[in-house]
């Protein structure tokens, strides 16, 4: 297979308690979990923006890319990750300059395309359209940061996304958390914004919830339906990437497999199985 990935790739500094730590972030997940999980015959491509000061977080990884779409600007985004006492994760970005450039890509080569809005300014929705236009690609979308705007200290609160169903109307499948669903037309209830999304022509809706598990809406026989996969409690301090690892396997095993919840159930497995290699290493 031959698989696109989108997204930036940010610098994140972790505050949890009085611990404090650097380490690469945003689409460098996605594209580690990825390279994880695939054969040794698949080829995965990264679209992304790299800075020279901080490339040497993401080298050894990315030098091992197929395609390295990489456009060079003077630095790239960074983000403050805050653990919050109710679970949730508070985030401040700093850097957020420019979209993307995806100028001379032939996007009609790729199997499956992955869009994480890392930063949420990575393309807009007339960019999709065009990708869309020229290619017959799975696509897969994370909706991640374009829930949330910047305030003027860039702290990032949960928005509605304006015209989100031109959005929609050229994803097949879309991937939010609990909160980030609310952003999408303000539908409280998974059933009716799976229906909306569907009569866009959108073909799965993920919401991920935390470590409860994730449930999938899809259409089966002319038929709306839904699998929820629990999680398996494991207890880490640092839950970072969890969301791009369940959304890179997700997306892997759909291109094989074309089945929701043989899907799911590996997404789950994959996320679960990082968690635990972290709880062995502390």
């Amino acid at each position: 297979m031959n698989i696109l990935v989108i997204g930036s790739s940010v610098l994140d500094t972790l505050i949890s308690g009085s611990k404090n730590s650097k380490s690469p972030g945003g689409i460098f997940h996605t594209t580690l979990k990825l390279s994880e999980i695939k054969n040794a015959d698949d080829k995965i491509s990264l679209c992304t923006q790299v800075s020279l000061d901080s490339y040497k977080y993401f080298s050894t990884l990315y030098n091992k890319c197929e395609e390295k779409l990489f456009q060079n600007i003077i630095e790239i985004p960074k983000v403050i990750l805050e653990e919050t006492e109710d679970g949730n994760r508070k985030e401040t970005y700093s850097n957020l300059f420019f979209p993307i450039n995806f100028e001379n890509i032939d996007f009609s080569k790729y199997d499956g395309i992955l869009i994480n809005m890392i930063t949420g300014r990575e393309l807009d929705y007339k960019k999709l359209a065009e990708i869309r236009g020229n290619s017959k690609a799975v696509i897969y979308f994370d909706v991640h940061s374009l829930s949330r705007l910047s305030d003027s200290i860039g702290e990032r609160k949960l928005n509605l996304i304006p015209n989100f169903e031109k959005w929609a109307e050229n994803l097949d499948i879309i991937q939010v958390n609990n909160y980030e669903m609310l952003s999408l037309f303000n539908i409280s209830d998974e059933y009716e914004l799976a229906k909306k999304l569907f009569s866009y022509g959108v073909k799965s809706l993920i919401i991920t919830k935390a470590e409860k598990g994730a449930v999938v809406y899809f259409i089966k026989e002319n038929e709306l339906n839904f699998y929820f996969k629990k999680a398996r409690k494991i207890t880490v301090e640092n839950t970072i990437g969890c969301g791009d690892y369940f959304g890179a396997s997700f997306f892997y095993k759909f291109l094989i497999t074309k089945n929701e919840i043989l899907s799911m159930n590996f997404a789950i497995e994959q996320v679960e199985k990082t968690l635990s290699r972290r709880v062995q290493c502390n």
